[in-house]
C-alpha cells in the first residue's frame, strides 16, 4: 500500500485545533470525529459547532459512554455532583450538544455501555480520531476544557491511505463492529486494538522496546505493569531508559506506582509539576510510538486503541526539539526538590492498581457494540 504523504505533529490543544478546524470546514465527502471525551463547555461545544457547520456530505460522530457518566473529571452521580450547579448545567449542556448535532443530520452513535452496577467500565473505547476527507488526526487530545488545558499532542496524517484505513476502522465501530488490524505504510505503521486480543497487538510495541539497544524515552502520566516491567528488562540490558511524567496527576495511586516502579527500575525520572497527558515511546531516536493507549494495564486488557508507529525522521527530530527537551531542560521539578513519598505509598498503589486489573479482565469480555443518541 502507497505511504502516507505527510507527517505533522500538532504538540497542545490550540496547535491542534487550529489545523483541525480549518481541515473539517475544507471537508466535502466526509467526516468523522471520535473521542471517549466531549463535553459541551467552551472546547467540546466548538468541535461540535465545527461539526455541525462542515460542509461534508457525510458527517459522523462516535463518542464514548464514558462521557454520559463522567464530566470535567467527575463522575456525575455523586452526592457532591449532584449538587454542584455549575456541573449540573455541563451535563445537561453536553446532552443538549448531542441533541442539537443529530438534529442537525449529524449521525451519533455512542460505544460501550457501562453496563448495570458499571461491570463494563473498564471496557471503553479510547481512540480518540477525526477523518477529514484525506487528512487524519490521531492521539491522546479528548474534546473537553480540562482536556484542551493538558500537554497533549495529535499526529496529522496528509494520504489516502491512512485516512481511508482510519475512517474504515471508524465506521466499522460506527457499524457496531470492533476489528482488530495493523498496516504498514512504510514510514508510518497503523495499529488499531479492539479491546480484547490486545494482548497479542501490543506485541509489536513489546518487540519494539525489547529490540532497544541504546536509550527508550517514555512519556506517560498512567504507565504501568506489564510496560513497567518490559522498560526495567531493557533497563537491566543497559538501555537508558528516560521517564518523563507528572507529579501533579489526577490519578495520584497511579503516580505512585509508576515512581515506586521506576525507582526499583532505575530509570531516569523527569518529574513535572503540572499535569500532562502526553503519552509516547520513543525508542533508538528511530520509532516514535504514539496514539490513544496510555501503556497502562487497562490499555493491555480491555480498551479499544489506535496507536501509530513512526519512522519519520523529520517528524522524531521535532518530537525531541519540541517535546522531550523543554520538558527535560526546564519545567521540571529537581531531585533535591521532589516531594517524597511514604514508604508504603507505592505498595499500597501497586495494590490497588492490580484489583483494578481484574475487575479490567472481566470487563474485557464484555459486549461491546453502540447505540443510536440518545439511546
Amino acid at each position: 500500500m502507497a505511504a502516507a504523504t505527510g507527517f505533522e505533529l500538532l504538540v497542545g490543544a490550540e496547535d491542534f485545533w487550529a489545523r483541525a478546524a480549518g481541515d473539517i470546514a475544507r471537508a466535502r465527502r466526509r467526516l468523522r470525529v471520535q473521542a471517549m471525551t466531549f463535553e459541551g463547555d467552551t472546547a467540546g461545544l466548538a468541535v461540535a459547532a465545527a461539526i455541525a457547520a462542515s460542509p461534508a456530505a457525510d458527517r459522523r460522530v462516535l463518542v464514548d459512554d464514558y462521557s454520559r457518566w463522567v464530566v470535567s473529571d467527575r463522575f456525575i452521580w455523586t452526592p457532591g455532583a449532584l449538587l454542584d450547579r455549575a456541573l449540573r448545567a455541563e451535563v445537561a449542556a453536553t446532552r443538549a450538544m448531542f441533541d442539537g448535532l443529530a438534529a442537525d443530520g449529524v449521525g451519533v452513535r455512542v460505544t460501550n455501555a457501562v453496563g448495570p452496577l458499571f461491570a463494563r467500565y473498564p471496557a471503553r473505547n479510547h481512540k480518540k480520531l477525526i477523518v477529514a476527507d484525506d487528512v487524519a488526526y490521531l492521539g491522546g487530545i479528548n474534546f473537553s476544557d480540562h482536556n484542551f488545558a493538558w500537554p497533549d499532542l495529535m499526529l496529522r496524517l496528509e494520504g489516502a491511505a491512512a485516512a481511508d484505513l482510519l475512517a474504515a476502522d471508524f465506521e466499522a465501530t460506527f457499524a457496531g463492529v470492533t476489528r482488530p488490524w495493523r498496516e504498514n505504510l512504510g514510514d508510518l505503521e497503523l495499529h488499531s486494538l479492539d479491546g480484547r486480543g490486545n494482548r497479542a497487538g501490543f506485541a509489536a510495541i513489546f518487540a519494539l522496546i525489547e529490540a532497544a539497544r541504546r536509550e527508550i524515552i517514555v512519556i506517560s502520566p498512567y504507565l504501568t505493569f506489564p510496560f513497567t516491567g518490559a522498560l526495567a528488562a531493557a533497563a537491566r540490558r543497559g538501555v537508558t531508559v528516560r521517564l518523563i511524567t507528572p507529579w501533579a496527576n489526577n490519578k495520584a495511586i497511579v503516580r505512585n506506582a509508576l515512581l515506586a516502579s521506576a525507582a526499583r527500575a532505575g530509570f531516569e525520572v523527569t518529574l513535572l509539576p503540572g499535569m500532562t497527558h502526553l503519552k509516547a515511546l520513543l525508542i533508538d531516536e528511530a520509532r516514535l510510538i504514539v496514539g490513544s493507549s496510555n501503556f497502562d494495564f487497562v490499555s493491555l486488557a480491555a480498551e479499544e486503541e489506535l496507536i501509530a508507529v513512526v519512522g519519520d525522521r523529520a517528524l522524531i527530530a521535532d518530537f525531541q526539539r519540541r517535546i522531550v527537551a523543554p520538558a527535560m531542560a526546564e519545567a521540571r521539578i529537581e531531585p533535591k526538590a521532589r516531594p517524597r513519598l511514604g514508604p508504603l505509598a507505592g505498595l499500597a498503589s501497586q495494590c490497588g492498581l492490580r484489583f483494578v486489573q481484574a475487575l479490567a479482565l472481566t470487563a474485557r469480555r464484555a459486549a461491546r457494540g453502540v447505540r443510536v443518541w440518545p439511546g
